[in-house]
C-alpha cells in the first residue's frame, strides 16, 4: 500500500503533463506505466505537438493566440466536443512549452504543411529515447516518480469517492494499492485492443502504428466506476502511406500510392472517395474516408506508375499547379523515395501486377473495377470530376497497361473517442454529474477530440498535453474542497 496525493494512469503525454504540473506545485504524486521503459507511449515517439502563444512563435513574428486555434479546431469540431473544455486546453500551450523547455527539450516550429493557415506544429529537436528521460528527471526533481511495469487494474473507492488505484506489477505479480486524492486515467486509447476496435468500426483491420500497450483498460476502469462513453470514436490516422496486416516491415515503398492523388476503389472496385483528401489531410479526412470503406485499393496504370517515379517530386508530376497548397509544402520533396521491392510485395499477397484490368479485378474479386476505370478515365478526358469534385490536374487515366493494383487497409497513430468529462476532465456519469475524485485526460478523454482527427498537425499530442495540465490544475485549484 501507498499514499500519495494524485495517482495517475500513463507516462504519455497527458500523463507527464500533468504529474510535472502537480509535483511543481508540491504535491506528490505517482505515475503508473504499463510498459518496460518510458519511451513506450505514442507521445514519447511522437513529432510534436500543436499549441499557441508559445514564446517559439513569439521569436518567429508568428504567434497563433489560442483563440485563433479554438476557433479553427471548433469550427472543425462542428460542436462535437466540449467548447468549454477544449479553450481551456487550448489556453495551456505556453505551459507545455515551458515544462518542457524546463527539462532540456529542445523544440523547433514547423512550417504550416497542411495548408490550415498558421504555424502551430513544434516539433521536436531532442529525439525520442532522450526526451522522455529528460521529462522523468525533472519529475523526480519535483518530487514526483514514475512506476514501469505497472498495469492499473481497478479503481478504488472510499465513501463514494474515487481514491485508489490497484495495480499488478507486470514481472513479479505483485498487487500494490495506490492511494491519493484524485485519479487521473491518461492511458492513451485503445489501439492495442481489437475487440474494442472491432466494436467501433467494424469487422475490418485498423493497422497499428502506435503503442499496442493502449488497449482501453482506463477507459473499461473510468465507465465501471459509472462514467460513460463520449460520442466521437476515430482514428489519428497514419500521414505516410497506406497498411496491409500481410505487408513485412512498416512502409514499404508501395504503400505509398495510396497518398499521391490517383484513383481509389472499395472492396467492390467503385470510387469512394475524391482521392486529394487522402494526399492533402492523410490524418484526418482523408484517413476517416479509409476508415469508412475498411479496405480499399490503389489502380494505377504504366504511365502513371514510372511518371511518379521518375518526376523531380510528385508535385512536378501534376505539373505543379499553383493552387495546390498541400502539393507544393509537402509533396514537392525530391523524387520518389522510397525503396520498393514489387516482387516481395506480390508475394505478400496485397500487391499486384497484370496486363489487364479484368485480371486485376478478379485476383482482388472486384466486380465493377472495369466499369468504374471506364467512368473515371471519360472524367479525365474531360478533365472535370462530375463525381467527387476531385481538381481537375489530378486527373491522368488508368490506361496504359500494365497495370498495378495495391491492397490497403486503414492504419492509426492512436485511437480517438472515450469517456466524457466536463470542462475539467472530470468524468461524468450518465446524470452528467462529475464522479468525485476522477479525472481522464489524453486520448482516454472522449470530450475534446472530434472525429475526424482534427485538421491541424499535432492536434492529438497537443491536447493531450495540454488536457494533462487542465486536469492537474483542476486538481491544485479545489485542493481544500
Amino acid at each position: 500500500m501507498e499514499h500519495t496525493d494524485v495517482v495517475i494512469i500513463g507516462a504519455g503525454g497527458a500523463g507527464m503533463m500533468a504529474a510535472l504540473t502537480l509535483a511543481k506545485a508540491g504535491r506528490s504524486c505517482v505515475v503508473l506505466e504499463k510498459g518496460k521503459h518510458l519511451s513506450v507511449s505514442n507521445a514519447a515517439r511522437a513529432g510534436g505537438p500543436s499549441l499557441a502563444d508559445t514564446l517559439l512563435q513569439e521569436e518567429e513574428n508568428c504567434t497563433v493566440s489560442a483563440e485563433m486555434l479554438f476557433r479553427h479546431m471548433y469550427g472543425f469540431s462542428r460542436g462535437t466536443v466540449d467548447g468549454g473544455l477544449l479553450y481551456r486546453c487550448i489556453r495551456n500551450g505556453r505551459k507545455v512549452e515551458a515544462l518542457l523547455r524546463e527539462s532540456g527539450i529542445q523544440l523547433r516550429l514547423t512550417e504550416d504543411l497542411y495548408s490550415v493557415g498558421f504555424r502551430a506544429r513544434h516539433f521536436f529537436e531532442t529525439p525520442a529515447p532522450q526526451r522522455w528521460e529528460l521529462l522523468a528527471g525533472k519529475l523526480e526533481e519535483y518530487g514526483g516518480r514514475v512506476v514501469l511495469n505497472a498495469c492499473a487494474g481497478e479503481l478504488l473507492t472510499e465513501n463514494g469517492r474515487i481514491c485508489g488505484v490497484l495495480a499488478v506489477d507486470g514481472q513479479s505479480g505483485e498487487q500494490t494499492a495506490y492511494y491519493g486524492k484524485a485519479v487521473i486515467i491518461a492511458s492513451g486509447g485503445y489501439l492495442g485492443n481489437e475487440e474494442m476496435l472491432k466494436q467501433h468500426f467494424g469487422d475490418i483491420t485498423v493497422g497499428p502504428l502506435g503503442s499496442r500497450l493502449s488497449d482501453g483498460a482506463g477507459i473499461a476502469m473510468a465507465l465501471r466506476a459509472g462514467g460513460m462513453e463520449d460520442r466521437s470514436w476515430g482514428i489519428c490516422a497514419g500521414e505516410f502511406g497506406g497498411y496491409h496486416s500481410r505487408m513485412k516491415g512498416r512502409f514499404p515503398g508501395n504503400m505509398r500510392w495510396a497518398m499521391t492523388g490517383g484513383l481509389l476503389v472499395d472492396r467492390e472496385g467503385r470510387r469512394f472517395m475524391d482521392e486529394q483528401l487522402l494526399a492533402d489531410q492523410p490524418l484526418s479526412v482523408g484517413g476517416e474516408a479509409t476508415l469508412r470503406a475498411g479496405s480499399y485499393y490503389a489502380v494505377l496504370d504504366e504511365a502513371f506508375y514510372q511518371g511518379i517515379r521518375s518526376a523531380r517530386s510528385v508535385y512536378d508530376f501534376y505539373g505543379r499547379p499553383e493552387e495546390w497548397k498541400t502539393g507544393k509544402s509537402a509533396l514537392d520533396r525530391g523524387p520518389w523515395p522510397f525503396p520498393e521491392n514489387l516482387e516481395r510485395d506480390i508475394s505478400e499477397g496485397w500487391a499486384f501486377c497484370c496486363g489487364s484490368l479484368e485480371e486485376a479485378a478478379s485476383h482482388f474479386s472486384l466486380p465493377f473495377l472495369e466499369e468504374t476505370v471506364t467512368r473515371y478515365n471519360a472524367m479525365c478526358e474531360a478533365g472535370q470530376d462530375t463525381e467527387f469534385g476531385k481538381n481537375s490536374w489530378l486527373l491522368k487515366p488508368v490506361a496504359k497497361a500494365p497495370f498495378y493494383v495495391f491492397a490497403y487497409e486503414p492504419s492509426a497513430w492512436c485511437t480517438i473517442g472515450g469517456v466524457k468529462t466536463d470542462a475539467f476532465c472530470r468524468v461524468l456519469d450518465r446524470k452528467q454529474k462529475p464522479i468525485s475524485g476522477l479525472y481522464a485526460a489524453g486520448v482516454d478523454n472522449g470530450s475534446c477530440y472530434c472525429a475526424p482527427y482534427y485538421d491541424t498537425e499535432g492536434a492529438c499530442l497537443g491536447l493531450a498535453f495540454t488536457s494533462g495540465i487542465t486536469a492537474a490544475e483542476h486538481i491544485l485549484g479545489n485542493w481544500s474542497a
